[in-house]
């Protein structure tokens, strides 16, 4: 545990360049457990991976800056709506309409500039009013509800198999992981850290607080609207009440929150630990399954509010501090005592006797 723990800390204050090697790394190892795992996993992995990605991504707006968007599905919505048109409006490949869903979403967060004169609960609400009435549009325009005028959602044929797609979501993982490493490690992140400590400060030490906060959200939106340009096929059936869910928005909270907000490992290890908890809970208490899920999200957010990841920072200094303490030596025997007044001697006096 130590040596893991260890392991983790050299890898929390090493460079970016050795933080994207090792998760470029990790993502490697991911691709083979297709190899050795049957369909059902896989696809659990990649709703897993997909979950990660996400509040990976509002991890850099909520947590880093410090505004917590409560509308962020919408631009998982919208790289599935704009996959969904692009592919089968369209007949386009599907590497376009990725490019095109995260080229979308992030055009889309700039029209939340006038939204950052908020804060706080008022900024939250703004963001989620604002995926109600994206969704009610997306919903009601005959051009973005369906191929036909009648149809409620989209059928978005895959033009890959389950291995390729759960190669795909390994890839936009790490790809999302990396970015985020890199931003938090630049001249961005740290001013997004400042803005979070204090606005006002951050502002008259000449930081451009609204530039920052712009860059902050639209990369906070390029990835989800990506991640969503890719789920669309692999779900081969959409609809505004499956992409535009406040859930989704609420998977990317309580992960960054319960893994460790404003950190680059908390979503990670807060999206692995909640589906592992998700998956035990289900297969053996079905019927207290949300019980027991929401109390375990209430305690570490209640005890541990810095998530796993500051209960293994903790965890590391107490291992730390034992290894560190001396240990107490037992009672001199009179051999030992004898022995120390005569080498005593013999180093004052330069004989075998006292002066």
């Amino acid at each position: 545990m130590g040596r893991f723990l260890k392991a983790c800390r050299d890898l929390r204050d090493g460079s970016p360049h050795r933080q994207a090697l090792a998760m470029a790394l990790f993502g490697v190892a991911l691709c083979a457990v297709p190899l050795f795992a049957n369909d059902y996993w896989v696809r659990l992995l990649v709703f897993i991976f997909v979950n990660i990605a996400l509040a990976s991504s509002w991890n850099v707006i909520g947590g880093v800056t410090g505004y917590p968007s409560f509308g962020h599905s919408v631009f998982f919505g919208l790289g599935a709506y704009t996959a969904a048109i692009v592919m089968v409006r369209y007949e386009l490949p599907m590497a376009m309409a990725m490019v095109a869903g995260g080229v979308v979403a992030a055009a889309f967060s700039l029209l939340f500039l006038p939204v950052f004169r908020q804060k706080g609960f008022y900024f939250a609400l703004s963001t989620l009013a604002a995926l109600l009435a994206v969704e009610t549009l997306v919903h009601k325009w005959e051009f973005t509800r369906g191929f036909k005028s009648w149809d409620m959602g989209w059928t978005v044929p895959s033009p890959l198999s389950l291995d390729a797609s759960y190669v795909l979501f390994v890839g936009l993982l790490c790809s999302t992981v990396i970015s985020v490493i890199y931003l938090l490690r630049s001249k961005t992140g740290f001013a997004l850290h400042a803005l979070h400590k204090d606005e006002v400060l951050a502002s008259s030490i000449g930081i451009p607080t609204a530039r920052y906060k712009a860059i902050a959200f639209a990369a906070s939106a390029v990835w989800p609207g990506v991640i969503g340009a890719a789920f669309a096929p692999f779900m081969t059936y959409i609809s505004t009440e499956s992409m535009f869910d406040v859930t989704i928005t609420l998977n990317m909270i309580l992960i960054s929150i319960f893994g460790g907000i404003g950190t680059v490992l908390g979503p990670i290890l807060g999206g692995i630990v909640l589906s592992v908890i998700d998956q035990i809970a289900w297969g053996n208490f079905l019927e207290y399954h949300r019980l027991i899920y929401g109390l375990l999200i209430v305690l570490i957010i209640t005890y541990k509010p810095g998530g796993i990841v500051s209960w293994l920072w903790d965890l590391e200094q107490r291992l730390n501090r034992t290894a560190e303490t001396p240990t107490p030596r037992g009672p001199v025997t009179a051999n030992e005592s004898g022995r120390h007044a005569t080498i005593a001697l013999r180093t004052e006096g330069g004989t075998g006797h006292a002066r």
